[in-house]
């Protein structure tokens, strides 16, 4: 998971050229990126890892939501499956009992 490797990072450098990429790949206008990273260069190590730190709070709440949404969708897969697995068994057994009706 991304988030488990952004935890891991520890070097500063590390820390802003991953913050400038995760900026650079926001669907913002370009004025912003361009004024989110020149900030990124212009504020003190200890705010960028700040930053840092609510960019790895967010995608690891983004990531949860993922996985929940995933374990939800298979849910409702299992579930229709049964459900489909039940409608045609009932269609076999009603089948069956009409065949045996007419001998």
């Amino acid at each position: 998971m991304i988030f488990d490797f952004l935890k891991k990072q520890k070097d500063i450098e590390k820390k802003k050229k991953l913050t400038q990429i995760m900026i650079m790949s926001l669907d913002i206008p370009e004025v912003q990126k361009s004024i989110y990273l020149q900030s990124l260069d212009m504020v003190e190590d200890k705010y960028v890892d700040k930053i840092y730190n609510d960019l790895i709070k967010f995608v690891e709440k983004y990531e949860i939501k993922q996985l929940e949404d995933i374990s939800k969708s298979n849910f409702v897969n299992i579930a229709g499956m049964q459900k489909k697995e039940a409608i045609a068994k009932k269609k076999e057994i009603n089948a069956f009992n009409f065949l045996l009706n007419n001998i």
